[in-house]
C-alpha cells in the first residue's frame, strides 16, 4: 500500500471500527508486512484516544458471563470453560481485584476465538473533522437514542476573538448550525436529523458564533459522518 492518503484512510477506518470483520482481517494481514500502515494505525489510535475518554464506562449486563460460557461451549470449549470457572472460583476466594481479573479472562478467551469487537454502546455515528494535511481537529460522536452529540477538540483552540461553530452539511440544501464549539469538550443537543453520508464542518466565526445563521468565516475542518458498525 504505497499511497499515503490511502494508508491514512484505511488506518483511520480501522481504528474507528467502521470496517466489517473481513475488511479488518485484510488490514491486519496487510499491516503485518507494511511498516507504514502499522505506524499510521498507531498514530490514529493515539490521536483518537478522546473517543475512549468520551465513551465512559458502561456496566456489563448480568447475562454477560453466562453468555460468554455458552458461546465457548457451543464451539467445543467445555474444557476451557471448566478451567475458567475453577480459576474464577479461586479468584473469588482471593477477593481482591476479582472484577477486573475476571473481565480480563473473559476478554482473553473471546479474543482467541477471533470474535469481532463490539460496537460502542449507543453511539450511532462518528465523524473525524480534519483540516489541511488530514490531521484530526475534532471528533464527533452522535447518539440518536439520546439525541446528543459529543464533540471533542483534539486540535488547536480558536483565537481569543473568534469562535468555532459546528455545521451539518446535508447532501442537498443549506448548511445548518449545530452550535458554538469553543470548549475542548462539548455536549450538544441534536437540532437536526443526521444520517450517514452527510458531512460535519467547523467554521471560524466571530466570537459567539455566526450572526446570520450561515457560515460567515472560513470552513476550517470537515469530516464525513460514518455509521458505527
Amino acid at each position: 500500500m504505497a499511497d499515503k492518503d490511502e494508508i491514512e484512510g484505511v488506518a483511520g477506518e480501522y481504528v474507528l471500527g467502521t470496517l466489517d470483520k473481513a475488511e479488518r482481517d485484510a488490514v491486519e494481514a496487510e499491516s503485518a508486512g507494511d511498516p507504514a500502515l502499522r505506524a499510521a494505525i498507531g498514530d490514529w489510535a493515539g490521536r483518537l484516544q478522546p473517543l475512549a475518554d468520551l465513551a465512559g464506562e458502561t456496566p456489563p449486563p448480568a447475562s454477560l458471563w453466562s453468555g460468554i460460557l455458552g458461546r465457548i461451549r457451543a464451539t467445543g470449549g467445555d474444557a476451557r470453560v471448566l478451567l475458567l470457572e475453577r480459576t474464577v472460583r479461586r479468584l473469588r476466594i482471593a477477593a481482591v481485584g476479582f472484577g477486573a481479573i475476571a473481565a480480563g479472562l473473559a476478554i482473553f478467551i473471546i479474543s482467541e476465538r477471533e470474535l469481532p469487537p463490539p460496537p460502542m454502546a449507543g453511539m450511532n455515528y462518528v465523524s473525524v473533522l480534519n483540516g489541511e494535511g488530514g490531521r484530526p481537529a475534532f471528533v464527533a460522536m452522535v447518539n440518536t437514542e439520546t439525541g446528543m452529540i459529543k464533540l471533542r477538540r483534539v486540535g488547536e483552540a480558536p483565537p481569543p476573538d473568534k469562535s468555532f461553530e459546528l455545521w451539518q452539511v446535508p447532501e442537498t440544501g443549506p448548511t445548518v448550525s449545530m452550535g458554538v464549539a469553543d470548549q475542548q469538550s462539548d455536549l450538544m443537543p441534536m437540532n437536526v436529523s443526521l444520517k450517514a453520508g452527510e458531512k460535519l464542518a467547523i467554521s471560524l466565526e466571530p466570537k459567539g458564533g455566526s450572526p446570520t445563521g450561515q457560515a460567515t468565516g472560513p470552513v476550517v475542518y470537515v469530516g464525513d459522518l460514518l455509521a458505527v458498525k
